[in-house]
């Protein structure tokens, strides 16, 4: 049982194949293209390209406010499968044991977020002087628990074997999870309102069409339990649950018809969920009175990822209203359990009646308030500051944006471009650093997470990394 609970704990806190959007180095800049669109839909009017075609673009994000990272092998070694080979079974998987993470214990409820976010070929086209036209097209995936207390995320940890949580009851319980894979298209259009020379204002909105591939999500509002020693086996143990009020949802489609994501996968007409999805904002500039294509300093707001998608079938998706008292889960039942999936399966099967299934859920993406200043401190130099603030509330069935506050200071040239991404979240700070050069950009908002571990006595909360290829035009001075 250890081992099961503690496997899915990483899978959602440490996995990166599990949304972010943030790419801070390059999405705060003029120079940004179609990846400064998801930060602020304005910035495609204040763009200092005549074109911006994206190639191929990705970002691969871990973060948590529960455990520091403390394996003896790198997060990256981890996720590129680097590991060595000391640390892994007999069958070539790596044995991620329980000291590998070590709790952060502060009383306060925790979260996690692991997605990745793959940006496929988008457009951003000035039209004149005053206006630009964005086409983008995206995938996103992520795992994502929140405003869980500490004692039920030591349970998954440390398991039910761990005898000093024995007998203690634990009332009232909350924690969410969510996890989803969709894609979106998006078109995105941007106009200036003012520009007397001195001064520009604009505005933009992205309208989305999104395709849901599978989704799931429990939603704890209240868990009463106690761990107890089996009395028939002193090497067992089991949950009793007292008491629980929750609600359970997921979709099977991709499982029951054993497929994967593809490519060809995101058009089909038969994915379980559809729906929409918009971002709004506005742009202000004091421009420079040299080169009106440039600015002293810049603001920006924005309301990004609003909507949701609909999973409805009567096939496919699974949804239960959980209110249950004097219910036990033990080892046995979570024998077979190898994924978020199969936990969901048991939960549904210990604890709801094929009857209640609803078949149908809203799945809400990550709204967010976007807030951004840029100055340009002397010449090429500029300093950002970066606002994103979750909109989505703690029970909420939808997936949540980080909360963070960021400065980022950056050289930038029509060439080339380089930023010190500096952040707080989760309660941490860290720093991150990113380079364009050309039709290339690489970058990370966390550095430390990608080369940290317990030999060099760094022990990160996440680690992040993105990249991407594009061709781009600059816009002639007037």
């Amino acid at each position: 049982m250890k081992k099961i609970l503690f496997s899915l704990l990483v899978s959602l806190v440490l996995a990166s194949s599990a949304g972010a959007q943030n790419m801070l180095g390059v999405s705060s800049s003029p120079y940004g293209g179609t990846q400064s669109l998801y930060l602020n839909p304005a910035f495609a009017a204040d763009s200092r390209h005549s074109f911006y075609l994206n190639g191929l673009a990705g970002n691969a994000h871990i973060s948590n406010n529960y455990v520091r990272y403390q394996a003896p092998f790198s997060l990256f070694q981890l996720a590129t499968g680097r590991v060595p080979a000391q640390y892994k079974r007999p069958d070539g998987s790596v044995e991620f044991r329980t000291e590998y993470t070590g709790e952060i214990l502060d009383g306060k409820a925790k979260s996690g977020t692991a997605w990745t976010d793959l940006r496929g070929p988008s457009a951003l086209f000035r039209l004149g002087d005053r206006a630009a036209l964005g086409l983008t097209t995206r995938l996103r995936s992520s795992a994502q628990f929140s405003n869980a207390s500490e004692e039920i995320l030591s349970v998954f940890r440390a398991g039910l074997e761990n005898d000093a949580l024995y007998n203690i009851p634990n009332r009232n319980n909350q924690f969410s999870t969510h996890t989803t894979t969709y894609a979106e298209a998006g078109l995105t259009l941007a106009a200036t309102l003012l520009d007397d020379g001195y001064q520009r204002l604009s505005f933009g909105a992205t309208v989305k069409r999104l395709q849901g591939l599978t989704s799931g999500f429990l939603i704890n509002r209240g868990l009463d339990y106690r761990i107890v020693l089996n009395s028939n086996n002193i090497n067992d143990a089991y949950l009793q649950i007292d008491q629980v009020n929750a609600e359970l949802g997921y979709s099977t489609y991709l499982g029951d018809r054993g497929r994967s994501v593809t490519l060809r996968q995101l058009f089909d007409a038969n994915n379980p969920g559809k729906g929409w999805g918009a971002d709004v904002g506005f742009s202000y500039q004091m421009l420079d009175e040299e080169d009106p294509t440039r600015y002293r300093f810049r603001l920006g707001a924005a309301l990004t990822d609003l909507g949701s998608i609909r999973y409805q079938s009567s096939q496919y998706i699974q949804r239960y209203s959980i209110r249950e008292t004097a219910r036990r889960l033990d080892e046995d039942d979570f024998r077979d359990v190898r994924d978020i999936d199969d936990a969901a399966r048991v939960l549904r099967d210990q604890l709801t009646d094929e009857s209640q299934n609803l078949r149908a859920y809203s799945s809400g993406l990550p709204a967010a308030l976007s807030l951004n200043a840029d100055f340009q401190m002397t010449g090429d130099l500029y300093l950002t500051a970066t606002y994103l603030r979750d909109l989505r509330g703690k029970n909420a069935i939808a997936m949540h944006q980080p909360t963070l506050l960021a400065i980022t200071p950056r050289l930038e040239t029509g060439a080339l471009g380089v930023a010190i991404p500096l952040l707080y979240l989760n309660r941490t700070f860290t720093a991150g650093a990113s380079f364009r050069l050309g039709p290339v950009f690489v970058g990370t908002d966390n550095l430390i997470g990608l080369i940290a571990s317990s030999g060099n006595a760094l022990q990160p909360r996440g680690a992040d990394v993105y990249a991407g290829l594009n061709i781009a035009g600059l816009r002639r001075k007037p």
